[in-house]
């Protein structure tokens, strides 16, 4: 496995593998059943890369890895420097390390950026991951654009 910076070339993958991980592992996390219509559609990996790297929220702030196995993307972590966005892996690979080694390329960057917290609004499904990573509740579920949310955060040493 190879982890590396991401490249704009990478954007209509990593829409692949958001809305695939997403589908399989997530998507019983609503308050309301449009919400995952509306966060599918977000980053429709048939838009544009132009329409695609905007979804995302792409900019020259963004601490943004993936990590490719025989060429292809198999998982991304992309956020700012106080805020994971989004971390997805694909399943075949989820509990060998891959996940965890996202999150600490990204922490080691944030630091680096000066960073001394970094928040999350993490799935559900993701939650108990975070929290074996360091990560604590900062409140109870919330509601974020229909779909089920635990924000949590992690103090920098």
């Amino acid at each position: 496995m190879k982890f590396r910076k991401f490249k704009k070339r990478d954007i209509g993958q990593i829409a692949k593998i958001k809305n695939s991980v997403f589908s399989k592992f997530n998507n019983s996390e609503y308050f309301k059943k449009e919400a995952i219509d509306w966060y599918l559609n977000f980053t429709n990996p048939k838009k544009s890369d132009e329409e695609l790297l905007k979804a995302f929220h792409v900019s020259s702030r963004s601490i943004f890895y993936v990590v490719e196995e025989n060429n292809k993307i198999i998982g991304y972590i992309k956020g700012e420097k106080n805020r994971i966005g989004n971390l997805f892996v694909v399943g075949k690979v989820h509990k060998k390390g891959v996940g965890k080694k996202l999150v600490e390329l990204f922490e080691r960057e944030a630091k680096k950026q000066n960073s001394k917290e970094i928040k999350i609004r993490s799935s559900i499904y993701a939650a108990p991951f975070y929290q074996k990573m360091g990560y604590k509740k900062t409140t109870g579920i919330r509601n974020m654009h229909g779909l089920k949310i635990q924000p949590m955060k992690k103090i920098l040493n």
